[in-house]
């Protein structure tokens, strides 16, 4: 059992008088059992929403192989998902264009082999104070609410798509073929998997591909691996960006120059690459120079290496030339997001679990290994090359585009040996993070980690547990980043994923993936499913009264927010606060402030006089 600790930053003066109705003690009222068979989030203030469910909504499609254009079902495992913004065509309440990435990599006549991705425009119900999909019109003429993403047709087939990147600059989406093949018979599976392997001509299809590109002809398992910029608005493919590297690449960073960007493979121990690309022109991506990250030996600061990508044949061996030039080699690298705070880049680096022979392999071929590692390592007593070294749970990196700094800004863990004894589960355990972005409200600024367990031991899941679920975290980037701020905001259903994070253009909500869940979960958690958490404008909105008509609301409202010396609520209430183990420390009666100035920091529950609770979180 984990108590929720929600970034609600709320306030709390005991009145013996009415402590009666209050109980001395309570079982927190928000804890929830940590294995369960559905989306858990949040309790009121804030809602959710489930908007996409794959396998059970139906998607657009165009005409693909020898299929008719018409509708099929939406493919499984969503995992990226990416915002574009709204057009001037649009209605008044749409919110945005969602593009959700499919994992999953099967056969499909309808929606084309290998992996896949569905756009859809959300919208806001005024009225019914949630969210709606619009049915929109694609210039192709196909028209319903999800439309699935046209490759086959004009890039060719794609691969097994995971994260992606949205652009700080104009909301350019593009989509990670993370699923690294080398042969033909790979990306066939037996016929279960891509089944056109014929030789590729870069610059048949629409568009053209780029200079040095044009024409020149690549195996089919060639032209999978790279960053595919689509068009969310109608649905297509645009182009692979084959002069960013055939590579594992899981996320990127486009910079508000709209020149610069960072790109993160999800690759082996101690080759995992962080890459830069720089082009000529800026939103010009067809021209420019790719360079990998070389950190300078026994410093966190480093240097970029210049990779060749003239021409196909040089982009298929950026890796080998990485290697060639020292380039420094990461453990996993996952999701890298761009903090507009502070213009650092916080990336995942999730793990895994003995990297020590791998690490030593890459570093024959000429690899480096990061200082946070090697300093791990040596705290450890071992090597990064020994079969001793372990990185069960990962952490977040911090890069500084200042200094090209990386070091580490967040250690998940704590370390738990449970092996052969029983251990209790932690409130607070991170493993493995992967997806990460920010949210912005109030002048505050939140990171969203998202996890992908790579194992059930050492404290990864509760003892005996091994159909794992996941949880998201948020951080108050005005806090220590330390594992007792994280605050828990969703947890998924058993042998889940949790993905895809990203905060909604108008501010209310966080959509999120919960990907790949087991089939005996209840409907419909048993399968891949895009859903939204919303209220954040309500709950975390800065130190702002109530307005007159919000004070004759007769539901509660609590403000300022955030604050840390008393609480206050538009009407007069019987209200008691409890700590966040369940003992009381204030009750107040018919009274409209509640004086916390001289607790302590940390997670409480408020529960009124009919029963209802709030999570609390003070800080001084």
């Amino acid at each position: 059992m984990k108590p929720w600790l929600l970034v609600i930053t709320l306030v709390c003066t005991i009145s013996a008088a009415s402590a009666q109705i209050f109980p001395a003690q309570i079982e927190p009222a928000t804890m929830v059992p940590y294995l369960t068979h559905k989306v858990v989030v949040p309790p009121s203030p804030l809602k959710s929403q489930i908007l996409f469910v794959g396998s059970t909504d139906d998607v657009t499609t165009t005409a693909t192989y020898t299929s008719p254009a018409g509708t099929a079902k939406a493919k499984q495992w969503h995992d990226f998902i990416g915002i574009s913004p709204k057009r001037a065509t649009d209605p008044a309440n749409a919110v945005g264009w969602v593009s959700v990435n499919h994992e999953m990599v099967e056969k499909n006549d309808k929606i084309g082999d290998g992996g896949g991705m569905t756009v859809f425009r959300l919208e806001w119900n005024q009225t019914l104070g949630k969210y709606e999909i619009g049915t929109t019109t694609l210039a192709d003429g196909r028209s319903g609410k999800f439309h699935n993403v046209d490759f086959v047709n004009t890039v060719g087939s794609t691969g097994m798509n995971c994260g992606g990147i949205v652009s700080n600059a104009d909301g350019r989406i593009w989509t990670a073929e993370e699923w690294y093949q080398a042969s033909n018979t790979g990306i066939y599976s037996d016929g279960n998997g891509i089944r056109d392997t014929t030789d590729f001509v870069i610059g048949t299809t629409t568009p053209a591909g780029f200079p040095g590109y044009n024409g020149q002809t690549i195996k089919a398992y060639q032209n999978l691996n790279y960053m595919v910029e689509i068009d969310p608005y109608e649905a297509k493919a645009i182009r692979k960006q084959y002069n960013w590297g055939k590579m594992g690449y899981e996320g990127g960073v486009v910079m508000p120059d709209d020149k610069t960007v960072y790109l993160a493979e999800d690759g082996d121990a101690g080759a995992s690459l962080l890459n830069k690309f720089v082009a000529t022109t800026p939103g010009d991506f067809t021209s420019g120079t790719l360079y990998a990250y070389k950190q300078n030996a026994g410093a966190f600061t480093g240097t970029w290496v210049e990779l060749d990508n003239s021409t196909a044949a040089k982009a298929l061996s950026a890796h080998s030339q990485a290697a060639a030039l020292n380039a420094t080699g990461f453990t996993r690298l996952e999701w890298p997001a761009l903090n507009k705070t502070d213009g650092k880049i916080y990336i995942t680096e999730t793990g895994t679990d003995k990297p020590g022979s791998t690490n030593k392999k890459n570093k024959a071929l000429g690899y480096t290994m990061p200082k946070h590692a090697t300093d791990r390592a040596t705290a450890l007593g071992t090597s990064v090359d020994s079969a001793a070294y372990w990185d069960y749970y990962g952490r977040v990196l911090v890069f500084d585009p200042a200094d090209n700094s990386i070091k580490t800004f967040l250690e998940a863990g704590p370390y738990i040996n449970d092996a052969g004894a029983y251990v209790p589960y932690p409130d607070k355990h991170l493993s493995n993070p992967d997806g990460l972005s920010f949210l912005y409200i109030a002048n505050k600024t939140f990171m969203l980690v998202q996890e992908d367990l790579n194992g059930s031991t050492f404290g990864r899941a509760p003892f005996g547990v091994t159909n794992r679920p996941c949880e998201m975290y948020m951080l108050d980037m005005s806090v220590a980043p330390t594992l007792a701020n994280l605050q828990r905001l969703a947890i998924t259903p058993q042998g889940a994923e949790i993905t895809g994070a990203i905060a909604t253009p108008d501010g209310k909500g966080v959509l999120f993936n919960s990907q790949h869940p087991s089939g005996f979960n209840e409907a419909p958690f048993n399968n891949s499913l895009t859903m939204v958490v919303y209220g954040f404008d309500a709950v975390i909105s800065g130190v702002q009264e109530p307005t007159e008509e919000e004070r004759k609301d007769a539901e509660l409202r609590i403000y300022p927010n955030p604050t840390s010396r008393e609480i206050r609520f538009n009407h007069a209430i019987d209200a008691a606060l409890y700590t966040s183990d369940g003992q009381r420390v204030r009750v107040i009666t018919n009274a409209e402030i509640m004086d916390i100035r001289d607790l302590a920091s940390g997670s409480y529950y408020l529960m009124t006089a009919d029963g209802k609770v709030q999570n609390v979180l003070l800080q001084k």
